[in-house]
């Protein structure tokens, strides 16, 4: 009873759909596209077959409609090419025109008429005494090739064996094999029945494990991009950090250096945000850090440029564009242009424009005599062919910010054409740098 119950379990499990309702849409494109190349081969070796047997019949002594029996077999293979061929336009119409769920259908009518004219040539083959040899080798090759579900397997086989089988008891056609042919053709048909269920279990067991391999795979894939997002990205701002800016930004500098680009880097520090976040709090203060932030990256995006939060209350805006041969550079020892011919990348608007932009924003704060909060801004630009490491440009952005703050704040200076004096050491923000704005 344990026994029974367990196969009817395993029974109700092999008959259970495989795959969802969206996957079996799915499943209707992958599978007509892997089959395509094979079911127009037999499509083409089956069309081919039936007009061989109708050349053979049309040479035969009597032609082809000499006796009943032979105008049977004639009409069928004739029958049988016309269809495939038919069949065969529709399909690679329908294929092209990507009607996966119409060609599942169109697949399913050309096995039942596979499976009618094989009980046809089977009775014709018992008028003449022969066994029921079509039927066994035509049957399992449709088993193995054309896929259907479990109920049409059983349902198509069966049906078409007990046709076979009542047309034989009843009519007593070829009834000295009768014992023979209803043995063999029960062993066929079962096995028949056998063959197509693992190739539909096969086929579509694979084709789920796939799209779980792939699931799987794309959520590793997002994953990683949201570990490799997380590495490179601020997590406070949103903006990219400074590994970002090394590995991301400046990554090619090698190749920048090589082919002679120019560069800006603008260098932001909010002016007394130490003062500020004691006076409103660490989250007033992350708030504020977030408002500067926002106007860097929409900032940025306007101007072509890369916003990087840099470290505490500072940041880096950073642009990289090609040289023209329009207006030459006249370079300096330190990468700068003494001329500032910069085309389109304009003397210093892009740092006087963002300038003004946080002005605009009017963040408030009353806490160091002011109404709003400022930013200092150190801006170095020139052609990095002349630059031998990332950290030097950052290192003269970052003089020019001290001198921005030096000098007051609220204010940009770029470091300038005055070399000479950075290197005496003079402590004056007008002799270190040039004050270009604020």
């Amino acid at each position: 009873m344990r026994r029974t119950s367990m196969m009817i379990d395993r029974l109700k499990q092999t008959l259970k759909p495989i795959l969802s309702t969206e996957q079996k849409e799915r499943f209707a494109e992958y599978y007509t596209n892997r089959t395509y190349r094979v079911e127009i081969a037999v499509a083409v070796f089956i069309a081919v077959m039936q007009a061989c047997m109708m050349v053979v019949f049309l040479f035969r002594e009597g032609g082809p409609f000499a006796f009943p029996r032979r105008s049977g077999y004639f009409s069928l293979y004739t029958a049988l090419l016309a269809v495939t061929l038919l069949f065969l336009a529709i399909f690679i119409r329908w294929v092209k025109k990507k009607k996966y769920g119409a060609i599942a259908g169109l697949r399913m009518l050309y096995v039942v008429i596979l499976c009618l004219w094989c009980i046809g040539i089977t009775v014709l083959d018992q008028m003449g005494g022969n066994t029921i040899g079509v039927y066994c080798y035509l049957i399992p090759t449709i088993a193995a090739i054309m896929l259907m579900s479990p109920v049409e397997s059983i349902t198509l086989f069966g049906v078409s064996w007990l046709i076979i089988v009542l047309l034989l008891v009843f009519t007593g056609l070829n009834a000295e094999n009768l014992f023979s042919n209803l043995i063999n053709g029960s062993f066929v048909t079962l096995l028949s029945i056998f063959i197509s269920i693992r190739y539909n279990l096969s086929m579509k067991t694979g084709f789920r494990d796939r799209e779980i391999i792939a699931m799987q795979y794309e959520k590793i894939q997002k994953a990683n991009e949201l570990l490799q997002q997380m590495a490179f990205t601020d997590q406070l701002t949103g903006l990219q950090n400074r590994r970002s800016l090394m590995e991301r930004i400046f990554g090619s500098f090698e190749e920048y250096h090589r082919e002679k680009r120019r560069g800006e880097v603008v260098m932001v520090d909010i002016d007394y945000f130490k003062q500020y976040n004691d006076s409103y709090g660490h989250l007033q203060g992350d708030d504020c850090l977030k408002k500067i932030a926002d106007i860097l990256e929409r900032f940025a995006g306007a101007e072509g440029a890369e916003a990087v939060r840099f470290g505490g209350e500072e940041f880096l805006l950073v642009r990289v564009e090609d040289v023209t041969e329009a207006q030459p550079l006249e370079i300096n020892k330190t990468g700068t242009s003494d001329n500032m011919a910069f085309n389109d990348m304009a003397s210093d608007d892009m740092a006087e424009r963002l300038l003004k932009e946080i002005r605009e924003a009017n963040i408030l704060r009353s806490d160091n005599g002011q109404t709003q909060v400022t930013v200092s801004l150190g801006v170095w630009k020139g052609n990095l062919s002349q630059i031998d490491k990332v950290e030097t440009i950052i290192s003269y952005a970052d003089q020019a910010l001290y001198c921005a703050k030096h000098a007051g704040r609220n204010r940009i200076y770029r470091y300038g054409q005055r070399q000479e004096m950075l290197e005496t050491g003079a402590d004056t923000a007008g002799s270190c740098k040039e004050r270009i704005y604020g």
